[in-house]
C-alpha cells in the first residue's frame, strides 16, 4: 500500500473517532489567584494536617508561615492564637514535672522535662533559667564518705550538714544524674560550701575549686577541678561570678538531639539550624542534620515520592559529602521516577486521554530528555493533537 493511501486510512479512523467522541465543551476561564494566596492557604493546610496528627509545634509554624504571607488569613490567625495558647498550657504542666522530679534529687528526668518545656515555650524564662543559670563557686574543703548499706544522698547530708534537704550539693559535685541512685560500697566526695555547716570533726579533708551549675544540668567534667598549691591556705571566702549569659546554642543542641531521638527530624532540623547559624562548624549540630535529613529522605522514598526523597538526600550531601547511600538513593530515586512517569503516560495514551499522557512524559524530560524516546512521544502525540483539532474545525464548518 502506498503512503498516501494509509495517511488516508489514518485520516479515516481519525474522523471516526471524532465523530463518535461528545463534543467537549470550553471550560470557563480560571481566576488567577494571588500568589500569596496560594503560599498561605498551602502553608495553612499542612499546619492543620500537623495540628491533626498533634505536631502542634510543627503546626504553630505553618500557621505563621501563612500568616506571614497572607495576613489576612483570619483562619490562620487563629489557629495561631490557638496553639500558642495550648503550648503554653502543656510547657507548663512539662516546667511543673521537671521541678518534681529536681527536688526528689532526678536532674536527669528533671532536664528532660525542662526541654520539653523549652521545645513548646522556647522562651519560657523560667526554664531557661533552670536550664542555663551558672555561677562559680569556691569549694573550700570536701572529704571522701563511703556510702554504707542503707543510706541515701539525704542521710549523707544529715550527717554532715545537719540537714537532709540539702543533698543537692553532693548531687551536683558528684555530677549525679539521679540523687537516688547510689549503692554501698560508693565513694563519694561531700564538699564545704560557705555559709553552710560542715560537721566533719577531726576526718582528713582536700581542697578543691569547680564550677558549678546552679539547676544540676551542666556537664561537670567540662570545669576541671583546680587544685590549691601545696604550702597555701584556700579563700575561706567563696567566690561568686555574676550570672553569665544564656547559651542558648548549648540548649538548642540539646534540644536538637532530644527531638532526634523522639524521631521528630523535622523538629530537630529547625534547632540544629539555629545552632548552625551561630556556629557553622558545630560537629554535632552538622552530624544530626545530616542524620535527619538521611531519615527524612529515606522515609519519602518509601512512599514514593522520589523528588522529595532527592532534595533530602542532596541535603545530606552538603554535611556529608562521601555519603555513598545519598548517591544511591538519588540515582535509584531518578530511576524509578523515570520509569513511573513514562509508564503512566504510555498507560494514558493508550486511553486516547492525549493532554495527559504529555503532561507525564513532560515531568520525565525534565529529568531526562533522552529517556526512551520520551522527547519523540510528546512531539508525535502534540501532533495528533493538531491534527485532531484540525479535523474538529473542519467538521464545524461544514456543518
Amino acid at each position: 500500500m502506498s503512503r498516501k493511501g494509509q495517511f488516508f486510512i489514518s485520516l479515516i479512523v481519525v474522523t471516526s473517532v471524532i465523530s463518535c467522541a461528545p463534543m467537549v465543551k470550553k471550560p470557563p476561564e480560571k481566576i488567577v489567584e494571588l500568589p500569596e494566596k496560594r503560599f498561605g492557604r498551602n502553608y495553612f493546610r499542612k499546619a492543620r494536617e500537623h495540628e491533626d496528627k498533634g505536631d502542634l509545634v510543627v503546626a504553630l509554624k505553618h500557621y505563621k508561615l501563612a500568616i506571614t504571607v497572607d495576613p489576612q488569613n483570619h483562619e490562620a490567625l487563629e489557629g495561631k492564637k490557638r496553639l500558642e495558647i495550648s503550648l503554653r498550657n502543656l510547657a507548663e504542666g512539662h516546667y511543673e514535672e521537671g521541678l518534681k522530679f529536681h527536688r526528689e534529687g532526678k536532674y536527669g528526668l528533671a532536664r528532660h522535662q525542662f526541654l520539653i518545656a523549652l521545645r513548646l515555650w522556647p522562651d519560657y524564662p523560667e526554664v531557661i533559667k533552670m536550664l542555663t543559670s551558672r555561677k562559680r563557686i569556691q569549694i573550700k574543703r570536701y572529704i571522701v564518705h563511703t556510702i554504707k548499706a542503707g543510706e541515701s544522698l539525704s542521710k549523707v547530708a544529715k550527717i554532715y550538714y545537719g540537714d537532709f534537704r540539702k543533698f543537692p550539693i553532693i548531687a551536683k559535685y558528684n555530677n549525679l544524674t539521679d540523687a537516688t541512685r547510689i549503692k554501698a560500697g560508693q565513694k563519694i566526695k561531700i564538699p564545704e560550701i560557705e555559709g553552710t555547716d560542715f560537721l566533719v570533726g577531726k576526718k582528713a579533708l582536700k581542697t578543691d575549686e569547680i564550677e558549678v551549675a546552679d539547676s544540676g544540668f551542666w556537664n561537670w567534667e567540662k570545669y576541671a577541678l583546680k587544685k590549691q598549691e601545696p604550702g597555701k591556705e584556700p579563700e575561706l571566702k567563696a567566690k561568686q561570678k555574676e550570672e553569665e549569659p544564656v547559651d542558648h546554642v548549648a540548649l538548642y543542641r540539646d534540644h536538637g538531639v532530644d527531638l532526634f531521638k523522639e524521631k521528630k527530624y523535622e523538629e530537630a532540623i529547625v534547632e540544629f539550624k539555629k545552632v548552625l547559624d551561630v556556629h557553622s562548624i558545630d560537629r554535632v549540630a552538622l552530624e544530626y542534620s545530616y542524620k535527619s535529613h538521611f531519615h527524612q529522605g529515606v522515609a519519602l522514598f518509601e512512599k514514593k515520592d522520589y523528588l522529595a526523597a532527592k532534595d533530602q538526600f542532596e541535603t545530606c550531601l552538603r554535611y556529608k559529602t562521601d555519603c555513598k547511600k545519598c548517591h544511591m538513593y538519588i540515582k535509584k530515586g531518578e530511576n524509578f521516577y523515570k520509569e513511573m512517569h513514562y509508564k503512566k503516560g504510555i498507560q494514558l495514551f493508550h486511553k486516547e486521554l492525549l493532554i495527559e499522557a504529555i503532561q507525564e512524559w513532560e515531568l520525565v524530560k525534565i529529568i531526562d530528555p533522552n529517556y526512551k524516546r520520551v522527547d519523540y512521544l510528546v512531539g508525535k502525540t502534540k501532533n495528533i493533537l493538531k491534527k485532531l483539532e484540525e479535523l474538529k474545525v473542519n467538521k464545524k464548518r461544514k456543518l
